[in-house]
């Protein structure tokens, strides 16, 4: 989270690499402009599930908030990452390049209803995931991040 804004029941944070790092989104707001129905299944270790949700699009609401794109790189979209947070603590993390509907189009969904229930919080929704491992429950934050690798320490060379 940002430490300067927080998110209440029916909200979640967009922060990091966006136009406007903070931004608030209610789950009612995205119900109004809510895709569906779809039919997802998958399996949990506790579960077999088959349910309906109602939805936007990952890649549709994070290009609506706006990324933050370095012109003096190239493709630059395919170094960002998206972290998705749940009120519990629960992260998953998703490459853009999987999220983007040229490149991967993973079909991420952030889901507003389940089953015609509107959800106190969004679900994170990976449709095409046979299991349930990647869907965020009760969405807190989706934070941007640029993957940079001048920052990452690569491994010294054994010597020959």
């Amino acid at each position: 989270m940002t430490g300067l804004v927080t998110a209440t029941d029916g909200q979640f944070l967009v922060t990091g690499a966006v136009r406007a790092p903070g931004t608030v989104v209610t789950t009612a707001e995205l119900d109004k402009r809510a895709q569906g129905p779809r039919r997802v299944h998958y399996v949990t270790r506790a579960c077999d599930r088959m349910d309906e949700v109602r939805g936007i699009p990952l890649h549709d609401l994070l290009s609506d908030v706006g990324l933050l794109l370095r012109e003096d790189r190239k493709m630059d979209h395919l170094n960002l990452v998206v972290l998705a947070f749940g009120q519990d603590g629960y992260q998953v993390t998703l490459s853009w390049g999987e999220v983007d509907v040229e490149f991967g189009a993973c079909a991420a969904l952030v889901a507003t209803r389940y089953n015609d229930v509107v959800l106190r919080r969004p679900t994170l929704v990976l449709p095409r995931d046979s299991r349930g491992s990647r869907y965020v429950r009760l969405l807190s934050e989706l934070r941007v991040l640029h993957i940079d690798s001048d920052a990452v320490p690569l491994p010294r060379s054994a010597p020959h």
